[in-house]
């Protein structure tokens, strides 16, 4: 993991590279909407594409994560298939639905049965690199694979290529620097049941930060959304006492943050600080939101390494999610 984590602009350099030599038939028929199918990582690649481009494209993006198809999906339906290794048994059953309605099909995969899937049926695919490792650490292929495959299909321009080389330059000037701040604050989080509150625009950002600490520290976390937590949630912040204690709210912010929202945050900190420790404000850097983004992917990559050191786990190890899969293989 600490590998993987460490080649991050590495990978993205790849990805921006083979984006650049690929050339995806245009759809024959107007696009109206967008389902991208994928689980875990890749699902959640798919939401953070769907908040990068909120405010760019003109009709609706659904992710699908499950083994069905909306009813909406025809030939007028972007339908992108993601799954990194290519056997993700909900995304085969959903881009097999897919086929059948017709719809304009995009698979992003580095192989096995999507790939083999993709051949077969003469759909349009774009190849990663396989590397041995967690799926997770290939979000960077992942998120500008399904960025090239929006934009080869007239959805989005083609400012996401900058955007990226923008952030691999920030990102490496930085390294040391984000990686002393996660160290630090892996050591903070430590113990804690951490609660991520940030604005919705980034929501699909701390979720990644979620799924990390849980894969990689093998701990807990949770996470909210404002405005919506101040009509419910916040009222939850008095019992259980024992629980609370042991919670560590960290605030993700973003210059593209609502003014009101912001004011919501600060006004809802004194709640928090009162029932826990001072929370912890962490600033995306970038000079736009993709940028921003890719720094905080790199910065809480990070963090659960060191968090997972502090608990004396082996980041890399899924024991629960393999004996799973393969109890689900048997039947």
């Amino acid at each position: 993991m600490k590998k993987l984590i460490e080649g991050f602009t590495r990978q993205l350099e790849d990805a921006l590279r083979i984006s650049g030599a690929i050339n995806l038939t245009r759809p024959g028929s107007d696009i109206r909407n967008v389902l991208i199918a994928g689980m875990g990582s890749s699902g959640l690649t798919a939401e953070l594409v769907e908040s990068l481009t909120y405010a760019r494209i003109p009709i609706p993006i659904a992710i699908c994560r499950n083994y069905n198809i909306p009813q909406f999906v025809s030939p007028h339906t972007l339908f992108i298939a993601c799954s990194y290794n290519g056997n993700t048994e909900e995304v085969m059953a959903a881009v097999q639905k897919a086929t059948l309605k017709r719809a304009h099909i995009i698979c992003i995969t580095s192989g096995g049965r999507l790939l083999e899937f993709a051949r077969a049926n003469n759909l349009l695919f774009i190849q990663l690199p396989f590397q041995h490792g967690s799926p997770r650490a290939m979000i960077g292929y992942m998120l500008v694979s399904l960025m090239t495959a929006l934009y080869h299909t007239n959805l989005i321009g083609a400012t996401y290529i900058k955007e990226t080389e923008n952030a691999i330059a920030f990102i490496d000037g930085q390294e040391e620097a984000i990686r002393q701040e996660a160290a630090r604050l892996g050591r903070q989080l430590k113990g804690r049941l951490t609660v991520i509150y940030s604005d919705t625009l980034l929501h699909a950002m701390a979720l990644r930060f979620q799924q990390q600490l849980n894969e990689n520290a093998k701990q807990l976390a949770h996470v909210g959304t404002f405005p919506e937590v101040n009509y419910n949630e916040v009222e939850g912040w008095r019992f259980p006492e024992p629980v609370l204690a042991l919670a560590q709210v960290v605030y993700l912010h973003s210059d593209h943050d609502h003014e009101r929202v912001q004011k919501r945050l600060e006004l809802s900190r004194e709640i928090f600080e009162k029932r826990s420790v001072k929370v912890i404000d962490m600033t995306s850097q970038g000079a736009s939101l993709l940028e921003q983004y890719f720094y905080l992917i790199h910065l809480t990559d990070w963090i659960t390494y060191f968090v997972a050191l502090e608990n004396q786990v082996d980041p890399d190890a899924e024991d629960t999610i393999d004996f799973l899969k393969s109890e689900l293989s048997r039947s």
